[in-house]
Formats: structure tokens, sequence, C-alpha cells
């Protein structure tokens, strides 16, 4: 088992009221086994920033992993010392 710390920002930080969690996970992990240590860990979080029922994101949330952003790509693997951030993803206009 391998230790990540989880950045939260924008929402995921309002509905949890953390700046950071850290989760364990198996041997090469993805980021859908993120989502779902998160949903279990962080029941708060369904429906808001992780669809209900599912280890998937909501539209309007991503990852952002070393400075590049992941939202609909849950297969990516992760390393030992990635850089996790959750977070709401800005519009404007």
């Amino acid at each position: 088992m391998a230790r990540y710390v989880v950045e939260l920002f924008g929402l995921p930080n309002e509905i949890t009221d953390l700046r950071k969690i850290e989760i364990s996970l198996k041997d090469k992990p993805k980021l859908v086994d993120v989502i779902s240590v998160l949903r279990r860990e962080i029941p708060a979080l369904e429906g808001q920033v992780i669809r209900s029922g599912e280890n998937r994101l909501v539209e309007h949330c991503a990852f952002n992993i070393n400075g590049h952003f992941y939202s609909g790509d849950h297969e990516v693997q992760l390393q030992e010392d990635d850089q996790i951030a959750l977070l709401t993803l800005a519009t404007g206009g």
C-alpha cells in the first residue's frame, strides 16, 4: 500500500472543510481508485463532486496531478511521488 495526499480546493474544500486528506492505495493505483477511496472516506462529496453511485467526478470538478488536469480520464496511472489536487474548474465569461 502506498500513501498519497490529496489536496482539496474550491467546492471539495467547502464541503469538507479540509485542505487535504491522506489516503492509502493499492499498488499501481489509478485515479478511479482515488475517487473510490474519497467516496468511502468522505461521503459528503458524493452528488456534488463525485457522481452518485459512480467512481467518476461531476463535470465541473477535476484532478490536477503534477500540473496537468484530468477530468474524465480515470484510468490515469499514479506514481508514488505525484502531487494530487481535487478542485472545482473555474468558469468565466
